[in-house]
Order: C-alpha cells, then sequence, then structure tokens
C-alpha cells in the first residue's frame, strides 16, 4: 500500500488528459526546422497555440494561432465529415488577433486530426447568415485531415500572408506626406496595390493596355482608387477606357477632368483628347454631326489622328458617292496608309479591314449586276451561253482575288497577334460571305445551262454553320474585352442571319440583348441603328426593295432603249441616199454600231465628237490611218485607247446607249457619214 492511498488528492480530468494528448500528438506533425511552437500561458481565452515560422533556420516572427479541439470518440457525417460546435465569442476572440489562425480537431478514436482555416469557415457561416454574430454558435464542419501535405499548404498560406501584411504596414507607416491620402488595396490573393501605384502604371501602360482589347482592366484598377486625382493623362487614359468600354458619361466626365489642365499633356495627347471628347459627345448626342464635323476636320493634320481621320473620312466619302470612280478614289486612300512603312500596324490592319469590306461587297455588287445584265439581254433575245459563261468567269476572278488579299491579311494579323485587327477582319469577312449568300439565294438563273458555277466556293448549309459559329467566337471576345461598340455590329450581322434563315425567336433574342446593352449604356446613335435595323433595314429587305427598283426600272429602260435604236435607223435611212466618198478619208469602226468615213483633214472635229484630248491616242490612231488599219473605237465607255476593249461586257445599259445615240447624232449633223 502506497501511502497515496490514504491522502486526499486532485481528481485527474479525463478532459485535461485528452487536451494534453492531442497536444503531444500535434507537435510532432510539426517539422521543428520550419515551426516553433509558443504556447499560450494564460488559458480559457478560447486560444491554445501560437507557431512561428521558420525561414532558413531563422525565426521570422511570423506567427498563427490554433485552438485546439478533441473528442474520444465522433460520429462521422453521411459525406465523412466531422462537425464541431463553436462557439461565436471564440471565432471574434481569433479574428481580433489579427493574425493567420486555424481551428485543428482530433479524434482519439481514429487516432486523426482534422483543420479548417478560419476566413474559410467565416465565409462560409456569412453566406448562411451575413448577421452571423447575433447566434451563439455555429457548426464547424470539416474533412480536411492535418498530415504532410496539409502542413506545407499551411507554412506557405501563412508566410504569404505574413509577407503582405508587412508590406501594408509599410505602405500605411512609410507613406509621403504629400500621399498621405493614398488608399492600399488588397486583392483576395493578397496583391497590394496603392493609390500611387495604380495612377502610375495607367500613365505609364494604360493606352497598351487599351490597344491590346483589354479597356476593362484600366475601368477596374480606377475603382480601386479615389476620385479626385488630378493628373490629366491619368484622367485622359481611364476616360478612352470607359469609352471603349461604352461607359460614355463617366468617358465624357474624365475628359472634363483632363482638360482642367489641357495645357500640361503633349500635343499628341491634346489631340486624342479632342478625338475622343468629341466622339463622345456625339454618340451621346451632347454635340450635332455639323459640330463633331468641325471638330475632326480640326484634327485632319494632326499626325497621330490624321490615318484614322483620314479612313474614316474615306469611308464617308464612298458612301455618299454616286460616281463610278469613288471605288478607286477610297482603294487609293486607304492604300496610301496601307502601304505606309512608317505608320503603325495596327492603324494599316484598320485600312485593311475596311478595304477587305468595301471590297468584297463591291464585288457581290458587281456579281447583282452582272446577273441583271444578262437577265435583261435574254428577256429579248434568249438564253446567251457565252455571255453567261463571260460573266460568271470574271466574277470568279474577282473573287479569287478576295480570297487571296483575306488570306494574307489574315495572316499578317495573326503573325502581329493584334487582336482587335483580327476580330475586325473575321467579322468584315463574314459580312461580305453573308452578303453574298443573300444575293445568291434572291437571284433566279438556270444553273444548269451556266458552265462555270457562279457561286462557286458557296454551300450555303456549311456556310451558315460556319459565319454562326464564327459570330459567336467573335461576339465573346468583344464582350470578355466588353468592347460594346463592336460587340453590337456583331450582334448585328447576328441578327441578320437569324432573320435570314427564318429563325425568328433566335434573331428576336439577338434583337434583345442589343436593346438592352444600348439602353444600360444609353447608345443613342446605336438605337437608331437597331431601329432602322428591326425595320426592314436588312441586307435581305435592301436587296429585295433594290431589286424590285432595278428590275421595275429595266421594264422602262427597256422601252428607252427602242425608242433611242429607233432613232439611230431613222438616222441609218436618211443617210441613205448621201452620195459617199473615200477620197482623202479614213475609215473607223465605232463599236458596237459600225463604221464611218471621216476626211482626214476633219480628225480634230470627230475627236471633239468622241471627246477624246490624249495626244497619244490621236497619235496611235495617225499610225493606224497612215497604214491602211482600221482603227476600232468602243463607244460603250469613255475612250481613253484603240482597240474593242471588254467588248459588250462594258455595256452599262441604257446610260451606255444614250451616249451612244448622241455621238451617233452629232456625227450625222457634221455629215460623217456611216459607210455602206
Amino acid at each position: 500500500m502506497s501511502i497515496l492511498d490514504n491522502i486526499q488528492l486532485p481528481k485527474g480530468s479525463p478532459k485535461e488528459e485528452l487536451e494534453q494528448l492531442s497536444k503531444d500528438k500535434l507537435r510532432p506533425l510539426f517539422n521543428i526546422e520550419l515551426f516553433e511552437f509558443r504556447p499560450e500561458e494564460y488559458r480559457d481565452k478560447g486560444l491554445d497555440l501560437a507557431i512561428e515560422l521558420k525561414y532558413k533556420g531563422s525565426n521570422t516572427n511570423f506567427r498563427f494561432l490554433i485552438q485546439l479541439k478533441s473528442t474520444e470518440t465522433k460520429e462521422p457525417n453521411s459525406d465523412g465529415s466531422y462537425s464541431w460546435q463553436i462557439d461565436t465569442s471564440n471565432i471574434q476572440y481569433l479574428l481580433n488577433g489579427g493574425l493567420p489562425a486555424y481551428y485543428i480537431c482530433y479524434v482519439k478514436q481514429n487516432d486523426t486530426f482534422y483543420y479548417r482555416q478560419i476566413n474559410d469557415f467565416i465565409n462560409e457561416i456569412s453566406k448562411k447568415n451575413n448577421d452571423w454574430n447575433s447566434q451563439d454558435s455555429h457548426s464547424l464542419r470539416t474533412s480536411n485531415v492535418l498530415n504532410k501535405d496539409s502542413i506545407h499548404l499551411i507554412y506557405e498560406e501563412v508566410k504569404n500572408r505574413c509577407e503582405k501584411t508587412r508590406e501594408v504596414i509599410e505602405s500605411l507607416h512609410f507613406t509621403r506626406q504629400d500621399k498621405k491620402n493614398s488608399k492600399v488595396s488588397i486583392t483576395s490573393e493578397y496583391k497590394i496595390t496603392d493609390e500611387t501605384s495604380i495612377v502610375d502604371t495607367i500613365e505609364k501602360i494604360g493606352l497598351a493596355i487599351i490597344n491590346e482589347g483589354h479597356s476593362k482592366k484600366i475601368v477596374s484598377l480606377n475603382e480601386k482608387i479615389s476620385s479626385d486625382i488630378t493628373s490629366p493623362l491619368f484622367n485622359l487614359i481611364v476616360g478612352i477606357a470607359h469609352y471603349y468600354t461604352s461607359n460614355l458619361f463617366d468617358a465624357i466626365a474624365f475628359f472634363q477632368k483632363s482638360k482642367r489642365q489641357k495645357n500640361e499633356l503633349p500635343v499628341n495627347y491634346q489631340e486624342l483628347l479632342e478625338y475622343f471628347d468629341a466622339i463622345s459627345k456625339y454618340s451621346t448626342g451632347y454635340i450635332n454631326q455639323k459640330e463633331y464635323s468641325l471638330i475632326l476636320d480640326s484634327l485632319k493634320n494632326s499626325k497621330h489622328l490624321s490615318y484614322y481621320i483620314k479612313i474614316e473620312n474615306a469611308k464617308d466619302s464612298y458612301a455618299n458617292s454616286l460616281s463610278d470612280e469613288s471605288f478607286e478614289i477610297l482603294k487609293k486612300e486607304l492604300f496610301e496608309i496601307i502601304n505606309d512603312k512608317q505608320i503603325e500596324s495596327s492603324i494599316k490592319f484598320i485600312a485593311g479591314c475596311e478595304y477587305l469590306l468595301h471590297w468584297g461587297s463591291r464585288n457581290n455588287m458587281d456579281h447583282l449586276r452582272a446577273i441583271a445584265i444578262i437577265k435583261a439581254f435574254e428577256s429579248d433575245k434568249g438564253i446567251n451561253q457565252k455571255l453567261r459563261i463571260e460573266k460568271a468567269n470574271e466574277w470568279v476572278l474577282k473573287n479569287q482575288e478576295w480570297e487571296q488579299y483575306n488570306e494574307k491579311l489574315n495572316s499578317d494579323i495573326v503573325e502581329a497577334q493584334d487582336l482587335f485587327a483580327y476580330n475586325m477582319c473575321k467579322l468584315n469577312e463574314i459580312k461580305v460571305r453573308f452578303e453574298l449568300c443573300v444575293f445568291n439565294s434572291l437571284l433566279d438563273i438556270e444553273d444548269n445551262i451556266i458552265e462555270v458555277n457562279l457561286l462557286h466556293h458557296i454551300d450555303d448549309t456549311q456556310t451558315f454553320d460556319t459565319i454562326l459559329n464564327n459570330l459567336d467566337v467573335i461576339s465573346n471576345s468583344y464582350r470578355n474585352m466588353y468592347h460594346i461598340d463592336n460587340l453590337l455590329a456583331t450582334l448585328s450581322t447576328k441578327f441578320e442571319v437569324f432573320d435570314f434563315l427564318g429563325k425568328i425567336e433566335d434573331a428576336q433574342l439577338v434583337a434583345k440583348q442589343m436593346q438592352e446593352l444600348i439602353e444600360f449604356h444609353d447608345l443613342k446613335k446605336q438605337k437608331i441603328k437597331l431601329d432602322y435595323l428591326l425595320d426592314k433595314g436588312t441586307i435581305k429587305e435592301s436587296l429585295i426593295k433594290l431589286l424590285q427598283d432595278t428590275f421595275g426600272k429595266s421594264e422602262t429602260n427597256k422601252d428607252e432603249y427602242y425608242s433611242l435604236i429607233n432613232e439611230m435607223k431613222i438616222l441609218d435611212e436618211k443617210e441613205a441616199n448621201e452620195i459617199q466618198s473615200n477620197f482623202d478619208s479614213v475609215t473607223i469602226e465605232l463599236f458596237p454600231v459600225s463604221h464611218f468615213l471621216i476626211p482626214k483633214n476633219r480628225l480634230d472635229e470627230f475627236y471633239e465628237i468622241l471627246k477624246i484630248d490624249s495626244y497619244k491616242l490621236t497619235k496611235n490612231l495617225d499610225f493606224l490611218f497612215n497604214n491602211g488599219i482600221v482603227p476600232v473605237l468602243n463607244i460603250l465607255n469613255d475612250i481613253t485607247e484603240e482597240g474593242y476593249g471588254n467588248g459588250k461586257l462594258d455595256d452599262k445599259g441604257i446610260e451606255s446607249w444614250r451616249k451612244i445615240r448622241d455621238i451617233r447624232l452629232a456625227l450625222y449633223n457634221k455629215k460623217f457619214l456611216r459607210k455602206k
């Protein structure tokens, strides 16, 4: 018997023994080279252990807190996890320490530790109840086993958080006096950025970020800082970012702030400010078309902006011109930019994409005209297989040239990794291909007689599937960039495709998306465009109207054509009895009318009737006359050279025959007789 059997001693506590056991088992799990335990001496405050990190043999004073829970037995939940009830006061007590904290729970029956990071736990209970602090306790549920791998994760997480906390403390303590109001932002990944750094970053690389199609990043960065930044460059760049994300009223506000110190900006940035401010105000209705045009006109000599303005002016002039030379003028102005080695590639790509669109659309319209000419010609004379083949071959050649240009432009853009230009190029390519599909579907011509397939590469089913898939890719890209103007342009094309295919529900859904974007951003110009599109403004509806007008007009032109032919027959009859003399005269063929006798001493009068003022051409004709050769002049066109040219393919319809009648009448009046 021991003396201890006869004296009263404090009874041991199974609970305390279990707590000690759990601590003893916990310590060996943490590598002594990486962790040093700092026991909490004052107990019952809701904190059991503090552990300090060690780094390369040195103490760091980077610490984290542990609240240890232990139990003899525990029934797992249905998913294998375990639950413990935690007092709300304990959660708040750990949070007040300002250090990373973990709940570690020991289940003796399976000799296993489980853990949960306190912030992760708080996020969970906050989702269930925003006012979680009003509850007395919460159920902590976890299946995370504490082992070698998870302890390594804890080490890295604590180290990262404590390093960032030190950066915050430094930023708050050492901020210069003139920056004492600068805010510090901390993301969920513990990335720290103070206000001064954000402003510096935007000023240094903001425009480059915008040019890469990431304007939304600039907008997001600006939201992290205060609203009293006075830097004109900062406000200009943020304003441009807002413009490209279609926050036009915000853009105007930032441009207004930038203008307060406008003179501090370099000249090229002052011009940039005027340009984007004008576009934003015009788009929102603050200024009218005349005011907008005056501002752009004042910037046309800007070295930085002149190319953008030149492209826009060239497009506008082409759209408003009815002359045959208008496309060549557009082409010349665009290629002055494309071929200039001094201009940056992004501007050259924009010019190239515009040329791709307008060239392709012109080819499509030429295709339409060719078929209209065939129909008009065959309405009286029957099927003309030769003319059909000529027109088909002409179309195929034009289309092959366009395809080659498109392929080369795409290749150059991909090599330059210009995402903005790539989307623009693809969208314009789609517009051309879709327009051609619409043209071919609405024009009726007997393909079995045409030896060369007019549709060439077109397979409607495959083409429309490809078009819709590509439009989805482009629209998603613009949506990710938050580039609303271009997104609306893509959705507009998508609406037209669905409308043309008769998929009315899909078309209405796209129209609704466009309407919501326009209303949200209050885009007045885009609202006008959408209203026009929905009110029979699609390519299909426009083409139907054009065809109705064209073929309706062709009946009128047909009557006039026969009247012109009859006038010229009467002139032939009047000349029938005239005495013709070949003495000192030359013979010339005026295609497609006939041969005429022209006295040598009156050739200048003859050239004047035909409006020939080319010295080179008249010398060429004189040479042919002197050598007994009968020259040919094609009077279906303006005469620039000797020969048949394109023959009947140069026939531009009623305009050509009005011109021929006028020439024939003038020759009759001057007594230049048709050769019998």
